[in-house]
C-alpha cells in the first residue's frame, strides 16, 4: 500500500470515528452520563489498544506511521470530547456549540492532510513539514463544517454565524500548523471551542 493509501485510510478512520462523538453528544440527555461513560471507554479501551500495539506487525497492519499511534489519538479524542462536552453542553447548556467545535478540527484536518501530501509544494511550519496548500483546506473545511453545524441548529444570523466561522477556521487552521506528534486531535478542537464559547458568551450579552 502506497503512503497516500494509507493517509486515506487513516483520515477515513479518523472521520468515521468523528461521527461517533455526535452519537455520544445524543445518546443521553444529561451530559455528565455521556461524559461518564466516555471516561469508563477510555480506562477500559486504552490499554487494550496500548497492548495491540505491540503485537508484532500490528503497526503495519493497521498502516500506523508509529507504535502506539491509534491508541494515543483514542485517548486524545476521548479527552477532547470530555472537555469539549463538559464546557460546551455541561456548562454552556448547548450542544451545537460542541459539535461545531469538534467539526471544526476534523473535516479540515482531513482535507489537509489529504491535499497537503497530494498537492502541497509550498512547505511552511516550524519544521516544514506541512503545506500551505494543507492549512488553507483546514481553513476551508473548517470553516464550511462551523457555517453547516450552525446553519441546522439554526444558531445566530447569517452575519455572526460568518464571523464566528471565519475566526474559528482561522485559529483552527493556525494549531494544526504548528501542533506536531498527533496532538492537533485535542488541541484543535479545544482551540476552536475557545472561540466559539467567546462568540456565544457576546452573542448571549
Amino acid at each position: 500500500m502506497s503512503t497516500y493509501s494509507k493517509e486515506v485510510f487513516r483520515k477515513t478512520l479518523h472521520v468515521a470515528v468523528l461521527f461517533f462523538t455526535i452519537f455520544w453528544f445524543y445518546m443521553y440527555e444529561d451530559w455528565k452520563k455521556s461524559v461518564f461513560t466516555i471516561a469508563v471507554v477510555l480506562i477500559i479501551v486504552y490499554p487494550i489498544l496500548l497492548l495491540l500495539s505491540k503485537v508484532p506487525g500490528m503497526t503495519k497492519l493497521v498502516n500506523a506511521r508509529k507504535t502506539g499511534e491509534f491508541a494515543n489519538s483514542f485517548a486524545a479524542l476521548m479527552i477532547m470530547f470530555i472537555v469539549v462536552a463538559s464546557i460546551c453542553w455541561g456548562w454552556l447548556g448547548d450542544r451545537a456549540i460542541g459539535i461545531a467545535s469538534i467539526f471544526a478540527w476534523g473535516p479540515g484536518d482531513a482535507a489537509a492532510a489529504l491535499i497537503g501530501k497530494k498537492f502541497g509544494s509550498i512547505k511552511i511550519g516550524r519544521k516544514h513539514k506541512k503545506s500551505l496548500q494543507g492549512s488553507i483546506a483546514m481553513f476551508v473545511f473548517s470553516f464550511a463544517s462551523v457555517i453547516a453545524v450552525y446553519m441546522i441548529f439554526g444558531k445566530y444570523n447569517v452575519a455572526f454565524t460568518v464571523l464566528a466561522a471565519l475566526l474559528t477556521a482561522f485559529v483552527s487552521a493556525t494549531v494544526e500548523l504548528l501542533v506536531e506528534n498527533g496532538f492537533d486531535t485535542f488541541y484543535c478542537p479545544v482551540s476552536a471551542m475557545g472561540v466559539l464559547v467567546l462568540f456565544e458568551m457576546i452573542w448571549r450579552l
